[in-house]
């Protein structure tokens, strides 16, 4: 050995069971920062697919530019894109159709559908010339349309203009809900047919510039020199918000609240770890106090002393980090795995063994600064060990004595162990701090479940697949087509629905006027989660009954009649229940009425249906829904949800991995901390408890100073957790909820008590181990335990 350094491996292996937790808090420590980096950066990733996916990947959108402005800006070499794109009857409403159907008719170039909205084009190439056309596949299915075909687009002034088919391209989400056709024309083609303007300019044809730039690195810089160079003004420039928020590059007032809600929960994670290390690191260094002063007698100074700790601690990085690292890419690993399986379509384009650089690097450069941070304070510690104090084996304990254990309130041994507690205040506030700010991280994580509840809504138990609907909202859908549906296979479920809208109402001082909708068997099932009072089974049932939806003004009680003009005939509907909601909207003044299939009947006259919504089995084919679309017909509205529904699904299982995955993370990561804590605290008194046994304390008086010391902890933690935990809630709440929309904050009364009961059963664990290791120790042993 030729340096005091080289002790560093003997005393590694010497104090191979310490060391053991302390790398164990490292590992966990990289682990947590790992996963959740690497949790957010897949999270973002499937976020941004699915952003360019429906949306587009375009950053900005201009309008009321000239065709000769849109080439400068082609030119420049921050520029990677520019694209037209305008569209006429987007509401399927102006009278423009193509085989018998509403048709929404886009202008563009190329660019749009090969670079701006990604594997749009389908099949065939964009039309190069004026005269071609690109079709949806929707119109293709239902026409029998193929590439080089002729299609009719009919105006609404009794025009017909024709035009060969170049390709075809992907259905959208609103077309396919609207039972639409989509046709694309180059600029030239929509241009010429914009009713009303002959010579005008771009804004009179409704023409979007589509932007995508070169570089994401500054697009907020980019859009200020753009707007410089060509004199744009604000209400000329509109961010693509999803996108450049996801890619950290939006100023949009509310993005800007999401980035300083990560930063903060970024700092308590970072937090959480230092803290965990330097318990563990504090703990190690208390227990072998009188090594070091040891060190000092043979001759190492105190900065020698401080380099031997903290080059120990950075030893123990060596196995740690590549550890806590290698386990995180696995948790993600698996999550990916997960969302693939939830929702493939959804996340197909995930890597099923993708790296998250930016996960690892932060997991490797957080746990070199957590452990060169937590060092810094047992190092002086270590440092100050008086070589008196080590050679007469009183190294741990030469603190100066404040006050004596309060008897007066307590027996001998609960003040004891509450004395130990507070005597040292480094380790009294490391432990409270610890302890406190797993209940700041849980309660502050907490409020991404708020969040998420308010930003996604989940797909409801009626949500249906696909939908017939009346084209005239009348009771016209055939009912005998319901049983025809039922049984093709591919249909999980099938369900009608008939409306009587705008009845007028008598009886009620609230409405005048009323939606009455019929309900079968499911439905009323849908429906009890809603019920404020009365009764689903007597509305079921019995005729001439019903359920209302309660408004605000409403006086409508359980047990009123009312009276409706249906058909022409008055007729009394008994309510028998109210519910909180429905999944119909109405218009203010116009009350919802709910009865049974039968009751609807006969208070009517009418027999069919308004709509039957259709739920599909899992894994149900483009092709089995083609057919269910022939059998249909096109006499109705034929409305297919499935494109929205998997993007709802998409983002609501990834946000839901993500933020329960996140707080189980954090409830493992207390509950191992807390473990921890006790464990090392107690070994570091191991030589107090044997003094107390040879003086005569018993090992049940020894297991009671143990639990009083822990609960000190626990106790003093929850307090200072709770207060700060919800102080750290309530600003997140008001950053991310609040501000968007307006709601109260109120004490999360559930989250608290979850983490409070989850911080109890670790002290509880936590005292376990630590008294039946002194239970079975010796009195000699305890005395000489290093």
């Amino acid at each position: 050995m030729k340096h005091f350094l080289d002790l560093i491996p003997i005393s590694a292996k010497v104090h191979r069971k310490q060391n053991r937790m302390s790398i164990l808090c490292i590992i966990l420590s990289v682990f947590l920062v790992t996963t959740i980096f690497g949790m957010a950066d897949m999270f973002i990733r499937s976020q941004i697919l699915q952003a360019q996916r429906d949306d587009g990947s375009w950053h900005i959108g201009l309008r009321n530019i000239s065709a000769e402005n849109a080439a400068l800006m082609a030119a420049r070499p921050d520029i990677a894109v520019i694209s037209p794109y305008g569209t006429l009857n987007f509401g399927a409403n102006l009278g423009y159709t193509m085989g018998g159907k509403e048709t929404v008719i886009f202008g563009s170039d190329e660019a749009l559908v090969t670079k701006i909205f990604l594997d749009m084009l389908t099949e065939g190439a964009y039309p190069q010339a004026e005269g071609g056309a690109l079709v949806t596949e929707n119109a293709r299915e239902m026409m029998g349309l193929h590439i080089g075909d002729e299609v009719t687009l009919h105006t609404p002034d009794g025009t017909s203009l024709h035009y060969p088919i170049t390709g075809f391209v992907g259905n959208s989400s609103g077309l396919m809900r609207s039972d639409a056709y989509g046709i694309f024309l180059c600029i030239e083609d929509y241009r010429a047919i914009y009713p009303g303007v002959t010579e005008g300019a771009p804004a009179d044809f409704d023409i979007m510039y589509y932007v995508q730039f070169s570089h994401t690195r500054d697009i907020q810089g980019s859009i200020k020199n753009l707007k410089s160079a060509f004199q744009l003004s604000d209400g000329q420039v509109s961010e693509n918000t999803k996108l450049l928020g996801l890619l950290g590059q939006s100023r949009d007032s509310f993005m800007m609240f999401i980035y300083a809600a990560a930063g903060i929960l970024f700092v308590l994670v970072m937090s959480a770890g230092i803290l965990m290390i330097a318990s563990s690191l504090n703990s190690n260094v208390a227990q072998r106090m009188e090594f070091f002063g040891l060190m000092r007698c043979i001759g190492s100074t105190p900065r020698q002393v401080m380099q031997m700790v903290r080059r120990e601690a950075l030893g123990w990085c060596r196995l740690a980090i590549p550890a806590g690292v290698a386990l995180g890419v696995v948790v993600i690993w698996v999550l990916c795995a997960i969302l693939r399986y939830l929702s493939p379509g959804y996340f197909a384009a995930m890597p099923a063994f993708g790296l998250s650089l930016p996960s690892v690097a932060a997991g490797v450069l957080v746990g070199l600064l957590t452990v060169m941070l937590a060092a810094r304070s047992p190092a002086k510690r270590a440092a100050k060990v008086s070589p008196l104090a080590a050679v007469s084996g009183s190294a741990g304990e030469a603190r100066p004595v404040r006050s004596a254990a309060n008897t007066q309130l307590a027996k001998v041994d609960t003040a004891l162990g509450i004395h130990h507690a507070v005597s040292s205040r480094k380790n009294y506030l490391l432990m409270t701090g610890s302890f406190a700010l797993s209940i700041v991280l849980f309660l502050s994580f907490s409020v991404t479940v708020d969040f998420m509840r308010h930003a996604l809504t989940p797909l409801q138990p009626w949500t249906p697949d696909l939908s017939i609907v009346s084209p005239d909202r009348t009771c016209s859908v055939d009912s005998a087509l319901l049983e025809r549906l039922n049984e093709i296979p591919a249909v999980k479920a099938a369900y009608g629905r008939m409306f009587a809208y705008g009845v007028p109402v008598s009886g009620s001082d609230a409405v005048q006027t009323a939606d009455l909708i019929s309900y079968d068997a499911n439905q009323f099932g849908w429906a009890e989660d809603y019920l404020l009072e009365g009764s689903l089974e007597a509305a079921q049932q019995a005729a001439g009954t019903g359920l209302v939806v309660k408004e605000s003004d409403s006086t409508i009680k359980v047990g009123d009649t009312i009276t409706i003009q249906a058909g022409g005939t008055p007729r009394e509907i008994e309510i028998v229940g109210i519910l909180s909601d429905c999944p119909f909207s109405n218009a203010a003044g116009v009350g919802l009425i709910i009865c049974s299939e039968d009751s609807f009947r006969q208070m009517t006259g009418l027999t069919d249906f308004t709509v039957i919504d259709i739920q599909l089995v899992r894994g149900a084919s483009d092709s089995e829904v083609s057919a269910i679309h022939q059998m249909v017909g096109t006499q109705y509205t034929f409305s297919d949800e499935r494109l929205g529904n998997s993007s709802t699904r998409g983002i609501y299982y990834c946000f839901n991995l993500f933020v329960y995955g996140f707080l189980v993370l954090i409830a493992l990561i207390t509950i191992f901390n807390v473990v921890n804590s006790i464990a090392m605290s107690v070994a570091s008194r191991t030589k107090q408890y044997g003094a107390f046994r040879a003086i005569g304390l018993s090992t049940r008086q020894l297991s009671k100073m143990v639990v009083a010391e822990a609960g000190a902890y626990a106790l003093s933690g929850s307090v200072a957790g709770t207060v700060l935990g919800l102080l750290a809630n309530r600003l997140l709440f008001a950053m991310l909820i609040g501000q968007k929309w307006g709601e109260p904050w109120g004490i999360p009364w559930s989250e608290l008590g979850i983490i409070l009961l989850i911080l109890l059963f670790s002290v509880a664990l936590a005292v376990y181990g630590p008294i039946r290791r002194i239970h079975s120790m010796t009195i000699v042993d305890t005395i000489c335990a290093q």
